[in-house]
């Protein structure tokens, strides 16, 4: 196996299993290039960059995709963390049992 059949490898598993959503919590308008960022598992910045290119040669095509996935795609699910976790770490439960 070459390097980038590798490179594409590591790439093409972080689709499997992960679902497309809205990220809030790390946007700038509506959370839709950092959702999108969190599902390929690269930088935010990359995926804006991406979408201000899109603005500057494709305007129209770009604004329609990107609000119909603000009105599409639900947003991040808040992780439940365990209070004791956030208050002692993960290694709590070691002890704890």
């Amino acid at each position: 196996m070459n390097r980038h059949n590798r490179h594409f490898d590591r790439f093409a598993q972080r689709f499997q299993g992960g679902k497309l959503y809205k990220n809030s919590a790390n946007g700038m308008i509506f959370g839709v290039c950092a959702g999108v960022a969190d599902w390929l598992g690269i930088k935010s910045f990359w995926v804006r960059l991406a979408t201000v290119l899109g603005l500057i040669f494709l305007t129209g095509p770009t604004i329609v995709a990107y609000f119909v996935a603000a009105l599409v795609l639900s947003n991040r699910p808040v992780a439940r963390v365990d209070r004791y976790a956030r208050a002692f770490g993960d290694d709590y439960r070691e002890w704890r049992r």
